[in-house]
């Protein structure tokens, strides 16, 4: 019995032992400055593994089951459509399809929803809601917790999920926006 006891503490101090070194030597690379942390350089796959599972770890938990509390009409989906384009269009895109100059120097592209638009149509609401309130920590999607109100992040959900089936006049309005205007 005592020599089961011995090999247990010694298999834990063993373990214990190869953690602190393996942290140790993850210590040291990270304080060496090896790791270029430009955003133009590609980013490692460890680095890309860790993140994904971890934001898709949390949001499995932790996302609102939440639909949007706001109806379906125009005067909505123009307001989204409004703060769309003054808050999002300048990394996902406006109705052209076309990445902006900004969100081409992401090392990971956000996505252009207009080319997406019937995929996003499928998240649940909660979902891009969390998106949209709280940001992604480490990428440039800002937290509008503070900036926009519930009712706005509601309606940039909105613009967002009926983007690809708006009615007429704010189908219009939205692809008449062009990228000069979103300066002006």
């Amino acid at each position: 019995m005592e020599r089961k006891i011995a090999c247990f503490f010694s298999f834990l101090g063993g373990g214990i032992f190869a953690v602190i070194v393996i942290l140790s030597g993850i210590y040291l690379i990270l304080s060496s400055g090896v790791i270029d942390p430009g955003a133009d350089q590609p980013i490692p796959d460890i680095e890309r593994w860790m993140a994904k599972t971890s934001i898709r770890a949390y949001l499995k938990g932790h996302t609102p089951q939440t639909k949007n509390p706001l109806p379906v009409n125009n005067e909505n989906l123009s307001n989204g459509c409004k703060l769309y384009v003054n808050n999002c269009a300048v990394c996902h895109g406006l109705a052209d399809g076309k990445k902006s100059k900004i969100s081409e120097g992401f090392n990971k592209s956000a996505p252009i929803f207009v080319n997406e638009a019937e995929e996003w149509s499928k998240d649940p609401d909660g979902l891009i809601y969390w998106f949209i309130e709280h940001g992604v920590r480490l990428t440039a999607m800002p937290a509008y917790s503070k900036s926009m109100t519930e009712t706005e992040k509601w309606q940039v959900v909105m613009f967002i999920k009926e983007m690809y089936k708006l009615p007429e006049p704010v189908k219009s309005r939205w692809q008449g926006i062009k990228t000069v205007d979103v300066m002006n």
